[in-house]
């Protein structure tokens, strides 16, 4: 029967430990993981940067060579205070200017040309001059930004007819301002560029379907087509044939994508706007697909840029944790082997235990033996003698009225007598008070230490200074009453032997423990086993019954300090 209870804190053991340390190679995984992942992140999102990087300087070098030039600016200042005849001559002398310009924006991926009236509206798009006279403001923040702040304004944006990283610019002719003028690339020229930088590496751009519903024209809707993730977002429809379209997904890519559209945790830091990195095994081949959030130009969502690319270090992680934890496991077996080999001692230890916990027990009983045994006397001291000494009371003060003045000698000795009884009744009431059970109904310890002091300082004429330190709700009722009957045994002594005049009492909660101190100016001497120093060595024992430690400190002359430690679990 030992033997079987020594197995059983083993195999927890064990149990424990392996949990714990699958744990922590689990965390080391993910955080080497993580890093990785961090890194692969990172790279795509300098990737993106630059290349739109590389367009804002092609647009800055366009529209300082070619846009801001007199000729340019003065035709398009007249358009702004024209009526629509002149503002069509205008729109086409405009047109016919920049013709020849614009078909060279095509070397730097550089696909519209729109110009802006002050008010918003649509005056020139060079990619559809047909379509003008919109009002942009409304669907164009930039088209806002640009003519109301007067300032460039560079990033992602839906429009009317598609969506395009934009370059938008007020102009301003003689001081005035005239409008603006903007440029922006498709999806594609992004892509081109970031993949000179990592041609193994595919890209994919999702748009947000709500801004495509809110914005394009209802005919140029089929340009897009639901992502593989979900039909919040959105893709370039890959089955379009235009130029402009961008290289959709490899098969491979694109079944990434699809087994990442089941996985919730993707889904929810998409919706959330996160910018992070996954890995996943495909076919026996690691992948990293990065999602990076790229904004409108008023911070709102907007689309998300997204890479796959081969990484073969997903597969070589997953295959160094196997080896890990089959390490770790062999170790673990060698330790189980060993700690089996110690199972007597185990045994021992849980004797130990055992014990302990039945001089607990035996603790708590006698306590609460006590307990009512000081209850039971309380309460016959009170209802018995209390009630006797009440009803002579009573008597001799109707003594005292049937007595007359006449006899003062008679009288005098009354009154002798009843301030005899209430003096008794009065110290029935102490005593009564002092067998009670520590009052901790809605008192933690130092509120019950401080009302004991209240009561003998208003009782004992002394003068009794109480100080503490420290949180005591949680303190156990053990130690609460220990400490309380300790205080009480002490200050008892006090008032009755040491004739202090000052008393000291000081309470601290130091972590797990709890000091008491109690110190007078009284005449000492007071020591353990003495005659009439029964209630020291009871004392003494209080404290040591719970693992506490109490010391008497008592000089002849020089007044007494009794020290208290206890653990107050």
């Amino acid at each position: 029967m030992v033997n079987n209870r020594g197995i059983f804190p083993i195999l927890l053991v064990f149990i424990v430990v392996a949990a714990v340390g699958g744990g922590l190679l689990s965390l080391d995984r993910i955080e080497r993981q993580q890093q990785h992942y961090k890194q692969h992140t990172e790279m795509l999102e300098i990737s993106y940067r630059a290349a739109i990087h590389t367009y804002k300087i092609a647009t800055e070098i366009y529209l300082r060579d070619t846009i801001r030039q007199p000729e340019v600016l003065s035709l398009f200042a007249r358009a702004w205070q024209s009526d629509e005849a002149g503002k069509t001559i205008l729109r086409h002398q405009l047109y016919n200017r920049l013709q020849g310009s614009y078909q060279e924006l095509w070397q730097y991926r550089l696909r519209q040309l729109h110009f802006h009236l002050p008010d918003g509206e649509s005056f020139l798009r060079f990619h559809q001059p047909k379509r003008f006279g919109d009002k942009l403001f409304s669907v164009r923040p930039s088209v806002r930004i640009a003519n109301t702040e007067k300032r460039a304004v560079i990033g992602f944006e839906a429009g009317r007819i598609i969506d395009g990283f934009r370059y938008v610019v007020p102009l301003e002719y003689q001081g005035q301002h005239i409008g603006s003028v903007e440029t922006s690339i498709p999806f594609k020229s992004v892509q081109s560029a970031m993949t000179e930088y990592a041609s193994e590496r595919e890209y994919q751009f999702l748009v947000h379907a709500d801004l495509v519903q809110e914005r394009l024209f209802p005919d140029f809707r089929s340009v897009y087509a639901p992502s593989p993730f979900s039909d919040a977002w959105l893709i370039e429809n890959p089955a379009r044939n235009h130029a402009d379209t961008a290289k959709p997904l490899s098969i491979t890519a694109d079944a990434i994508a699809k087994k990442l559209s089941k996985d919730a945790d993707t889904i929810q830091r998409m919706v959330r706007g996160e910018q992070f990195s996954v890995g996943i095994v495909h076919r026996g081949i690691g992948y990293v697909v990065s999602f990076v959030p790229v904004p409108e130009v008023t911070g709102g969502k907007g689309g998300y840029l997204v890479c796959y690319a081969v990484e073969p270090l997903v597969v070589a992680v997953k295959r160094s944790f196997v080896l890990e934890l089959t390490g770790f496991a062999v170790m673990l077996a060698v330790a189980l082997w060993l700690l089996l080999r110690w199972r007597s001692s185990m045994a021992e230890l849980a004797e130990q235990t055992a014990r302990a916990q039945y001089e607990e027990s035996l603790l708590t009983q006698q306590e609460r033996v006590e307990h009512e045994e000081r209850t039971r006397i309380s309460r016959e001291l009170h209802d018995g003698i209390g009630q006797a000494l009440h009803a002579v009371l009573l008597r001799l003060k109707l003594l005292l009225g049937a007595v007359g003045a006449d006899r003062s000698g008679e009288r005098s000795a009354i009154n002798e007598l009843i301030r005899d009884v209430q003096n008794a009744s009065s110290e029935l009431r102490n005593l009564v008070v002092s067998l009670r059970p520590l009052p901790l109904s809605g008192m933690n310890i130092e509120e019950a230490v401080r009302w004991l002091c209240r009561n003998l300082e208003k009782d004992g004429g002394v003068s009794l200074l109480v100080q503490s330190a420290g949180e005591f709700d949680t303190v156990g009722d053990r130690c609460s009453l220990v400490l309380f009957r300790v205080c009480q045994e002490s200050l008892t002594n006090i008032l009755k032997h040491a004739a202090a005049k000052r008393v000291q009492v000081s309470l601290q909660r130091q972590g797990e423990t709890i000091v008491l101190t109690v110190s007078d100016d009284g005449k000492g001497g007071a020591q353990v086993g003495m005659s009439g120093g029964s209630g020291l060595m009871i004392m003494q024992e209080r404290v040591a019954l719970v693992g506490g430690r109490l010391v008497i400190d008592s000089p002849e002359g020089q007044g007494t300090r009794i020290f208290v430690e206890l653990p107050c679990h």
